[in-house]
C-alpha cells in the first residue's frame, strides 16, 4: 500500500512542480537603464536560458567609474548590475583675454558663458556646451568697446547688477532707488550706441504717513500714532453710539484718511423716550480712551470717561506725548488729543562734511557716521545720535586743517612700496618713486608723488596681478584652476580610469607656473588569480583595464565567494578570488518520511531534495531542501507527524 502512494504522489510531482521549475529558470528581457545600454547583440533576444550572461556599456557622454558590466539569469531573475556610470568631463577652456567665462560645471551637458570685462565687447560664440567630444565651438574674443556709457547718474538709487564705472552699448542695468524714494519712470534703461543711458529715471522722496484719525464717541483699533500710506486701522464706536460710514478706513495718498465714518447717538424710541424728554435728563457726554497700540499705554484705563475725568498717559521708548489728559465738554481731551508720537530726525547738516549713511528720516537712538572732506579736520565725535527730543545730540565741526611745510612718512599702496630710501619726514617738493611689488606689473597711472604744503599728492599707480595663462594641457586629464593670475593655483585632475604621475597642483609665481605638468597614465589591474579547479571566462595574461571583468565556474565542488570580479580605479579587484570546496550534506533522514526526488549516494553543495510523509503522517516544514555552503540542509529538515 505504501508504495502504491509513492508512485501516486510521484506522478503528481512529476506533473506540477518539474515543469514549473524548468519554465522558472527562464528569463525574460534584460533590465533597462537611462546612463547604460545593452550591447547590441543582445537587443533583439527575448528569452534567455539559465546562467545565461548579457553585458552593458555606458550612454554616450558617460564612462564607466566601477562596478562589472555583466548581468547574469540566475532562476528566471537577472542578477543586480552594479556597473556606475558617471558623466564624462571636458578639459579647461581656454583664458579669453580681457574676459572670463562663467561655468555652471565642466561635465558632459554643462555650460560656460564667455563675458568680457568692463569697456570690452564679445565677438563670437557666447555660450559653449561639454559635449561627449569636449566643448564645442571656438574660444571668443573681447574687442575694446570705441563707445561706452558711464555709470548713470540718478540720485539716491541702487544699480543691479553690481555697478561698474563703464558699460558698452546695448548693456542694460535696473534702476532701484533707495528707501524712502519712489521711481519716476522705467526701471530697466541700455548704453544707446551714443554713448548715452536712454530714459533714465528720476528718484523722488517719498514719505506718506497719516496721524491717528479722530472719530468724536469712537475709538481706533489698533493705534500707533504713525501710518504709511495704504495703512488701515479699524473704527468702532462707544457705548450709545452708532457707526454711520465705513467700519475699515485707509490712510491715502495724501497723507489723509479716506471717508472716515461719524458716531452717531442710538435713537432712543417708544415711552422711555417720552419719560427722558418730559424729565429733560440729559444723556452724560464721555470721552473714549485711545488705543495707543505699540506706541504707549494708559495707566488703569476705562472703557469711557465722564466730563472731568483725567487719564495718565506713558508714551513708550522712541515715541513723544506722555502726560496728564482731562476730559472736556463736546467729549474733547484737554490739552489736546492723546496719541504717541514717532521721534525722528532729518539728515544733520555739518559744514565741510558729509553724513553716512544717510536716508532723509532717523528715529530715536538711530546713529550716523560724520566725515570731513578732504583739507578739514573732523573736531567733535565721528558718530552723532538722534535725541530724544528730536534733535541730533552733539553736533561735531569740520574745521581747516592745519598746513605744514614737511610730510611724514611715505604713503602706503597695497601692491607697490618706494624705490628710494625711506624715512620718517621728508621736505616740501619731496618726490618719491613706486615699483610694483613681487607678482604685480604696473597697468597704468603715475608711480610717483610729491609732498607738497605739507601732504602727499595722491598716488596714482595702478598695479595689476601678474597673469600666467594656461598651466598646459594634460592627456585624459585637466587642471581646475582657482585664476590664473599670480598666487591662484591649478590642481590637475584625472579622467575616471586614470591616475595622476607627477605634481598635483602648481602655483602662479612671478615667473609663471611652478613645478612641471604632470601626466595621467591608465589604471590597469595584475592578471585575475587562477582558482584551483575552476575555469576563468576571457581569461588574460597582461596588465587588465579599468572595468574588465571575469566569471570563474568550478569544475568540481562549490563556488565559495563572489563568481564575477572586476578591474576597480584603484587597480585592484573588486573582490578576492572564490574558492571551489568539496561541500556534503549528510543523509537526509527524516523519521516516518520517504524520498520522491533526488535521493544519492552523496549529497553535494547545491543538490536538492523533496521530501514527503507516509501515508496517515504530515509534513511539518519545508518538503524541498537544498544542501548549503556550510554541509548543512537549508531549510532544516522538516518532520513528519501524526
Amino acid at each position: 500500500m505504501a508504495l502504491v502512494w509513492y508512485n501516486v504522489l510521484m506522478l503528481v510531482f512529476a506533473h506540477f512542480v518539474v515543469p514549473q521549475r524548468y519554465m522558472s529558470t527562464q528569463c525574460g528581457e534584460p533590465e533597462k537603464y537611462p546612463d547604460k545600454l545593452l550591447n547590441n547583440r543582445y537587443l533583439h533576444k527575448s528569452v534567455f536560458n539559465d546562467r545565461n550572461t548579457v553585458s552593458y556599456t555606458c550612454a554616450p557622454g558617460y564612462m564607466q567609474s566601477e562596478g562589472s558590466k555583466i548581468s547574469q539569469c540566475v532562476r528566471g531573475q537577472w542578477t543586480p548590475l552594479n556597473m556606475k556610470c558617471e558623466k564624462k568631463k571636458c578639459n579647461a577652456l581656454g583664458d579669453i583675454e580681457n574676459g572670463h567665462y562663467n561655468r555652471n560645471g565642466q561635465s558632459f551637458g554643462d555650460k560656460a558663458t564667455a563675458v568680457c570685462n568692463e569697456g570690452y565687447v564679445l565677438r563670437g560664440e557666447r555660450v559653449r556646451m561639454c559635449t561627449e567630444k569636449g566643448w564645442n565651438g571656438t574660444d571668443p574674443i573681447c574687442e575694446v568697446s570705441k563707445i561706452i556709457c558711464s555709470a548713470p547718474a540718478v540720485a539716491n538709487r541702487l544699480i543691479k547688477p553690481g555697478e561698474r564705472t563703464q558699460y558698452a552699448p546695448q548693456d542694460t542695468v535696473s534702476i532701484v532707488c533707495s528707501e524712502g524714494f519712489e521711481l519716476i519712470g522705467l526701471p530697466d534703461v541700455a548704453c544707446g550706441p551714443d554713448g548715452q543711458w536712454q530714459g533714465l529715471p528720476e528718484c523722488r522722496f517719498k514719505v506718506i504717513t497719516c496721524s491717528d484719525p479722530t472719530v468724536a464717541h469712537g475709538r481706533i483699533t489698533p493705534g500707533s500714532g504713525v501710518y504709511k500710506h495704504k495703512d488701515t486701522v479699524d473704527v468702532v464706536c462707544n457705548d450709545g453710539f452708532d457707526l454711520s460710514g465705513p467700519a475699515k478706513v485707509t490712510c491715502g495718498p495724501d497723507g489723509q484718511w479716506q471717508a472716515l465714518p461719524e458716531c452717531h447717538p442710538k435713537k432712543i424710541s417708544g415711552q422711555f423716550a417720552r419719560v427722558l424728554l418730559l424729565s429733560r435728563v440729559a444723556v452724560p457726554e464721555t470721552c473714549p480712551t485711545p488705543n495707543l497700540g505699540k506706541s504707549g499705554t494708559v495707566k488703569e484705563p476705562k472703557f469711557d470717561y465722564v466730563v472731568g475725568e483725567s487719564m495718565s498717559v506713558t508714551c513708550n521708548e522712541g515715541f513723544i506725548g506722555s502726560g496728564v489728559f482731562t476730559c472736556h465738554a463736546n467729549s474733547k481731551w484737554h490739552p489736546n488729543e492723546p496719541k504717541c508720537q514717532l521721534i525722528t530726525c532729518s539728515d544733520p547738516t555739518v559744514a565741510h562734511g558729509r553724513i553716512t549713511p544717510g536716508s532723509g528720516v532717523y528715529k530715536h537712538k538711530d546713529t550716523v557716521g560724520v566725515v570731513c572732506n578732504d583739507g578739514f579736520d573732523l573736531s567733535g565725535p565721528a558718530k552723532v545720535t538722534c535725541g530724544p527730543d528730536g534733535q541730533w545730540q552733539a553736533l561735531p565741526e569740520c574745521r581747516p586743517k592745519k598746513i605744514s611745510g614737511k610730510c611724514g612718512p611715505a604713503p602706503s599702496h597695497p601692491h607697490a612700496f618706494p624705490r628710494d630710501p625711506m624715512r620718517k619726514e621728508y621736505p616740501s617738493g619731496a618726490r618719491l618713486r613706486y615699483k610694483c611689488s613681487v607678482g604685480y606689473v604696473r597697468t597704468g597711472g603715475s608711480s610717483s608723488v610729491q609732498c607738497l604744503k605739507g601732504r602727499w599728492t595722491k598716488l596714482q599707480l595702478q598695479c595689476g596681478k601678474k597673469k600666467c595663462g594656461s598651466a598646459g594641457e594634460i592627456s585624459y586629464g585637466q587642471f581646475e584652476y582657482t585664476g590664473v593670475s599670480f598666487g591662484d593655483s591649478a590642481t590637475a585632475v584625472c579622467q575616471e580610469g586614470y591616475e595622476l604621475i607627477g605634481p598635483k597642483v602648481r602655483i602662479c609665481r612671478d615667473a609663471g607656473w611652478d613645478g612641471r605638468s604632470p601626466v595621467c597614465e591608465p589604471v590597469h589591474c595584475p592578471p585575475p588569480p587562477e582558482v584551483k579547479g575552476a575555469e576563468m571566462s576571457d581569461p588574460i595574461s597582461d596588465s587588465v583595464p579599468l572595468g574588465y571583468a571575469v566569471s570563474y565556474h568550478c569544475h568540481t565542488g562549490a563556488l565559495i565567494g563572489e563568481r564575477d570580479i572586476y578591474c576597480t580605479k584603484s587597480g585592484s579587484w573588486s573582490a578576492p578570488p572564490p574558492e571551489c570546496k568539496d561541500i556534503a550534506c549528510p543523509n537526509p533522514q527524516v523519521h516516518g518520511g520517504s524520498g520522491m526526488r533526488g535521493f544519492r549516494a552523496v549529497y553535494k553543495y547545491g543538490n536538492t531534495v523533496t521530501i514527503a510523509c507516509r501515508p496517515g503522517l504530515r509534513l511539518v516544514g519545508e518538503s524541498f531542501v537544498t544542501c548549503g555552503s556550510d554541509g548543512k540542509w537549508r531549510p532544516k529538515l522538516p518532520v513528519c507527524v501524526k
